[in-house]
């Protein structure tokens, strides 16, 4: 009975541990990257735009979430002297496709096509960051996202040497909002890591 109560405290420890950290990692990504986050009328000297992909549905109606990020990307390209919109998501597999209908949408929204970029290659959100300075050669950038997805995705850019400001689209009341928040939090720690340690994405070809 003593043995079982050693192994239960060591292992009590051991969780509460990694919780620390885990909780200590997502703290620091959110509060290094605060001020990145801004107003339209607060960004300055900036020409391009990123918007990372979200999911399309089977039928090819983009998510709430991904038309909230387009809807957005479209504000800022009217208000700002933006000369490129580089649209970045999972094109990967010929069954699922962001990258065009995020495009689609955009041009359907008088953006012009040749302003837009397309990186069928942004497979998770570190790929879409590190393929930006090391495919496409940006280092200074408009992320666009929803507010919670902001924090990582300009702790990844900030570690990869990418002047990025942050524009978040409205809403976050999304379906299903409270589990993504929480995936998050996991998400955060593991890209502190994989941009700590400047990892190479899978693919390094430009894919448009």
């Amino acid at each position: 009975m003593k043995t079982y109560k050693k192994i239960l405290l060591v292992l009590s420890v051991i969780l509460l541990t990694i919780f620390v950290y885990a909780m200590g990692i997502n703290y620091y990504v959110k509060c290094t990257v605060m001020d990145r986050i801004k107003d339209i009328d607060e960004i300055k000297d900036v020409d391009t735009i990123i918007v990372l992909g979200a999911k399309v549905h089977n039928d090819g109606r983009l998510s709430l979430m991904l038309k909230d990020r387009l809807d957005k990307t479209i504000e800022v390209y009217n208000k700002l002297d933006i000369k490129k919109v580089i649209v970045s998501g999972d094109s990967e597999h010929k069954d699922y496709d962001e990258t065009t209908k995020m495009k689609e949408y955009l041009i359907n929204n008088r953006i012009p096509e040749e302003d837009i970029v397309v990186d069928v290659y942004g497979l998770s959100t570190y790929d879409s960051i590190y393929r930006l300075k090391n495919v496409y050669n940006i280092d200074k950038v408009v992320i666009i996202t929803q507010n919670y997805h902001l924090y990582r995705s300009l702790h990844i850019a900030n570690s990869l040497g990418i002047e990025a400001y942050g524009m978040p689209s409205s809403g976050e009341d999304y379906f299903g909002q409270t589990a993504r928040e929480i995936r998050e939090i996991l998400a955060r720690n593991k890209d502190f890591l994989t941009s700590l340690f400047n990892v190479k994405s899978k693919y390094l070809e430009k894919g448009n």
